[in-house]
């Protein structure tokens, strides 16, 4: 299975691409829902057309939840960077663009959210200093794909680019044993302490 990772400013449409591309919501707390903000790590599956599983870790976008998307991004496979259409480049992209940059995470894809907001040529607009701000990072030359989640234009595209980007990806090495980096703990009333992890070697 592989790990993508979702990256990007707050708002900017994270949670709702993952819940258009898996039909999963990924905002789970009571607080996200109320907010409209993810706080917390969440997590989607999608199977690509050629039959691979994709694990999708959707991490927060707000610079105060900054730890929890370091936590959610380790050992992914691919970034799948979001900027929403309707606002461009923002802080916290050049931040979460600058993590991925410090991880060397550089296989990746950038989605641009609700296109359906805007016209034609502010796309263009949005798309050239995409562009622009990838250059010279680990994402530099990084596919661009306009998508909305609402209408579903852009979808099949973005899913094949991402299937496309994996099938490139050199194998990982595997050491036959399990291991699974720990993603966050919680407690859950009458279980106790639960974690969860990325497993990124060996069967469980």
């Amino acid at each position: 299975m592989y790990v993508v990772g979702t990256a990007g400013h707050v708002d900017h449409g994270k949670s709702t691409l993952v819940e258009a591309l898996t039909g999963i919501d990924p905002d789970r707390l009571a607080e996200e829902k109320e907010r409209g903000m993810t706080i917390d790590l969440g997590f989607a599956w999608l199977r690509l057309p050629g039959g691979n599983e994709v694990s999708i870790v959707d991490v927060p976008g707000h610079e105060r939840f900054v730890n929890n998307m370091l936590a959610g991004v380790g050992g992914i496979d691919l970034a799948l960077l979001v900027v929403a259409a309707d606002e461009s480049v923002m802080p916290q992209t050049r931040e979460h663009l600058a993590i991925l940059d410090l991880l060397q995470i550089g296989r990746g894809v950038v989605a641009i959210t609700k296109k359906d907001l805007v016209d034609e040529d502010w796309l263009e607009l949005v798309e050239a200093d995409v562009e622009d701000v990838l250059q010279g990072t680990v994402l530099e030359g990084a596919p661009i794909v306009a998508v909305s989640a609402t209408t579903g234009d852009g979808l099949p595209d973005l899913v094949s680019t991402i299937e496309d980007l994996l099938e490139k990806a050199p194998p990982k090495r595997d050491l036959g044993r399990p291991r699974l980096p720990i993603d966050r703990s919680f407690t859950i009333s009458g279980f106790g302490t639960v974690v969860t992890g990325t497993l990124i070697d060996g069967k469980l």
